[in-house]
């Protein structure tokens, strides 16, 4: 099979730069049978996301606000009237992102692996692994949308993530009594390096976790947190793992060849979720696309443009997440408690309750001017992080 774009990989930010290269054909690779499986995402995305893909179908559950249990035991709710966040069917999601793709003229080919490409003047030769042996394709343009292991940036030399974070995640077949809140959980006992949630979705519950690279493997940390909370003994519907990439690698092109969304480590530092910015990133990239195989440029030079595009766009939210990861990351369980007390006061509550998961660094600001005494935690990298956004605005 001939084609003027190849995607590595089916998911929704695949599926979102094919849905907007109607004028190119393009051919979606999936070395799954079938899109949207299997799921390795928490599910909980801003209600833009949806928008975005036009897949209201795909929501379970509508989240208000959130439970936040420090290392000490204290907990702080806090709730807002508006909807902050949507629970998706993540498998029924990525489907419809298919389905769309698919409508405005793209083909999707399952079953088979990406293997390797060479590049043969201005074309690329693709080797695939499928059902029958080795399969070649021919294209002009590369795209790797094939997660945090992919192997069109690898060979590409594009580099990898600066961290990679351990996930898992268990379905319980059991029901919240508050379905409006998702809980979250921090400290080194409980998820080290990151943080644990529980995740209202109607009759069943996610519960999961991510840790840093160190440390016991993530289920030690799942186990003895279903114990704590008496749901050890409830029946699991499905159990996932899988990493989440932190800190983009220096480049995300190459010689006929980009990279979008897992691949290019575009996640959120401060929440590990991906789709938000993958989907922003690969509507950068298929402008680009477009442009360059229309005119017969392929090159670098020509693919830096896509790279430019995403870190105008989402690049600094991406940096300043970065930062706020470390402060984070920086903090003992003693210092996260007495965080937990500084923040545990209406006014800081009011602002919390205004934040955008897709966009915390905006919440800087405003609550240090709520609790200023929270700038001795680490002076230099917040007082960087506030200048930072005070030159956005």
């Amino acid at each position: 099979m001939d084609a003027e774009v190849v995607i590595i990989g089916g998911g929704p930010v695949g599926s979102t730069f094919a849905a907007q290269t109607a004028s190119l054909t393009t051919v979606i690779v999936e070395e799954h049978e079938q899109i949207g499986a299997p799921v390795q995402c928490t599910g909980l995305v801003h209600p833009r996301v949806v928008e975005m893909a036009q897949a209201q179908s795909s929501v379970l559950n509508n989240i208000s606000g959130f439970r936040l249990t420090f290392p000490g035991g204290r907990t702080m709710e806090v709730r807002s009237n508006d909807t902050k966040a949507v629970v998706i069917d993540r498998g029924k999601f990525d489907r419809h992102c298919s389905e769309r793709a698919e409508l405005e003229g793209a083909d999707i080919i399952t079953g088979r692996e990406f293997v390797g490409f060479q590049r043969e003047g201005r074309k690329m030769t693709l080797t695939l692994n499928g059902p029958d042996g080795l399969e070649k394709m021919t294209a002009d343009l590369l795209v790797g949308a094939d997660g945090y292991k992919s192997r069109v940036g690898e060979q590409a030399g594009l580099g990898t993530a600066k961290e990679h974070i351990r996930g898992v995640q268990v379905e319980l077949d059991v029901r919240m009594e508050e379905q409006s809140l998702v809980e979250i959980l921090v400290g080194k006992s409980v998820a080290p390096g990151f943080f644990a949630w529980i995740l209202p979705c109607g009759d069943v519950t996610r519960v999961g976790l991510g840790v840093s690279q160190e440390g016991e493997a993530p289920n030690h940390y799942l186990n003895a947190l279903l114990k704590k909370r008496g749901l050890d003994k409830v029946g699991r519907k499905n159990i996932i793992s899988g990493i989440i990439p932190i800190g983009p690698p220096r480049k995300t092109y190459a010689d006929n060849v980009l990279i979008v969304g897992d691949a290019a480590a575009q996640t959120k530092p401060v929440s590990g979720g991906g789709i938000y910015t993958g989907m922003r990133a690969a509507k950068w990239a298929a402008l680009t696309a477009v442009d360059a195989v229309e005119e017969g440029d392929l090159s670098a030079k020509r693919l830096s443009e896509y790279d430019d595009r995403w870190r105008s766009d989402i690049g600094r939210e991406l940096d300043r997440g970065l930062m706020i990861r470390k402060v984070f990351t920086n903090l003992t369980d003693k210092k996260l408690d007495d965080v937990g007390r500084m923040l545990d006061r209406d006014d800081a509550k009011e602002v919390l309750a205004t934040g955008d998961i897709d966009y915390p660094s905006k919440l800087a600001s405003p609550l240090l001017k709520a609790v200023p005494s929270l700038i001795k935690f680490s002076p230099q990298l917040i007082g960087s992080l506030i200048r930072k956004e005070q030159r956005v605005i």
